[in-house]
């Protein structure tokens, strides 16, 4: 339990009007602060922020609450973590149960300021250094635009084996925490040492992964020399801040567009999602190059009811979308799916037609059970006896799972 003292410091610490303006663009009115609400449609404000009391209330929909409950209702978070953001913000610590969850804290703090520290230094390598050339070219025969790769905080790691432990010892990063963050790994005959230690990732183009505070905490790093024989994509290992199947790539930037809008875009790629978002469509994620997975499910929940998944054509494509449609349905998310033509991914598709194009696909998406039974009349024959009751079996048997 978090003491009642420690709950009203931070909440004296965190001026309401100071929090929400950071989230909705306040207008005074009087003594207090309108704002169209963020957690129903409307045309006319009636959402308010009293100073004097510390206070918000809509009386659209009759939300209201202190500053913890706006956050807790605007982020999808619980109680807790409110108080224990708001206490960052304000520099307060927030006291854990017990010595072992204050440990833990610490070593997810300094893996934190690791993967911070280099999101800055290869961001810096792919804007100004001469062997960032490769990333930049890459980045410019894609048709990624500078603004994105600001947003997105894209980066190189240069090809030197010993980069990575090097650059950590000049910034006085713990070296112990540099391989468990999974950004070096030891080489067996040595010790933990710089000398022993070289990078997981050299020479590639990397994307920071965040979670949903918008906190770096582990990278996807793409191939860019024809001799690297590492595979495609090289992503962070299973750390004690990363967990593969429990992130949304891209959520930290969409998940307001999401409430709004009140469904995701879910895509394949990373490319992908930032040419949705560069073309306007800001409520797009990708699930991290896996399946989909239940907890992913989960947390999108907290942001909107359902979700359009954007996947390639082929029966990779379809059959992903089949494999979703069982974790999403657990967790009460509806589903459309969207299909583009001629081999194009949303990448490719908005380059190749532009975004009014992408917009006017995106409003053609199919109910899920729409392209179940197009998917099976593909693979049975529908002039059997047999495949059309093969056809109603598996139409019933999604059906029941609904």
């Amino acid at each position: 339990m978090i003491p009642d003292v420690i709950i009203d410091q931070i909440r004296d610490a965190n001026d309401i009007v100071e929090v929400i303006s950071a989230y909705l663009p306040l207008k005074k009115k009087g003594r207090e602060f309108v704002a169209l609400c963020p957690f129903h449609n409307e045309k006319t404000p009636s959402f308010n922020v009293i100073p004097q009391k510390q206070i918000f209330y809509c009386f659209g929909c009759h939300k209201g609450g202190d500053v913890f409950k706006f956050l807790c209702e605007y982020e999808h978070i619980p109680y807790p973590e409110a108080i224990r953001r708001l206490g960052e913000r304000a520099g307060i610590e927030v006291p854990e149960d017990n010595s072992v969850s204050s440990l833990n804290r610490s070593v997810k703090e300094s893996m934190l300021r690791i993967h911070e520290e280099f999101t800055q230094y290869w961001h810096r390598q792919l804007l100004t250094s001469q062997e960032g050339q490769i990333a930049r070219d890459y980045l410019a025969k894609r048709g990624v635009s500078a603004q994105s790769i600001e947003d997105f905080r894209l980066g190189y790691a240069p090809k030197l084996w010993e980069d990575t432990p090097v650059m950590a010892q000049r910034l006085h990063l713990d070296m112990d925490h540099l391989i468990e963050s999974g950004l070096a790994l030891a080489r067996q005959s040595d010790g933990k040492n710089s000398s022993g230690l070289y990078g997981r990732f050299r020479g590639r183009l990397m994307f920071p992964i965040c979670n949903d505070q918008g906190q770096v905490i582990a990278f996807s790093a793409r191939v860019l020399y024809p001799d690297d024989k590492m595979g495609k994509y090289v992503n962070s290992p299973e750390t004690p801040l990363f967990h593969k199947g429990k992130v949304i790539y891209g959520l930290d930037r969409a998940k307001r567009e999401i409430t709004e809008k009140k469904f995701a875009i879910v895509c394949e790629g990373q490319l992908d999602l930032i040419s949705c978002h560069a073309a306007g469509f800001r409520n797009a994620v990708a699930p991290q190059g896996t399946a989909f997975t239940e907890d992913q499910a989960r947390l999108l929940k907290r942001f909107a009811p359902e979700v359009v998944l954007c996947f390639d054509g082929d029966n990779a494509g379809q059959n992903a979308v089949i494999k979703a449609f069982d974790i999403l349905i657990k967790s009460e998310l509806s589903m459309k799916v969207l299909f583009l033509p001629d081999q194009h991914d949303p990448d490719s598709f908005i380059k190749a037609y532009g975004a009014e194009a992408f917009g006017k696909l995106l409003n053609t998406s199919r109910q899920f059970f729409d392209f179940y039974l197009a998917y099976l009349c593909q693979h049975h024959n529908k002039d059997s006896d047999t495949g059309r009751l093969q056809i109603v079996q598996a139409m019933g048997e999604a059906l029941n799972k609904a």
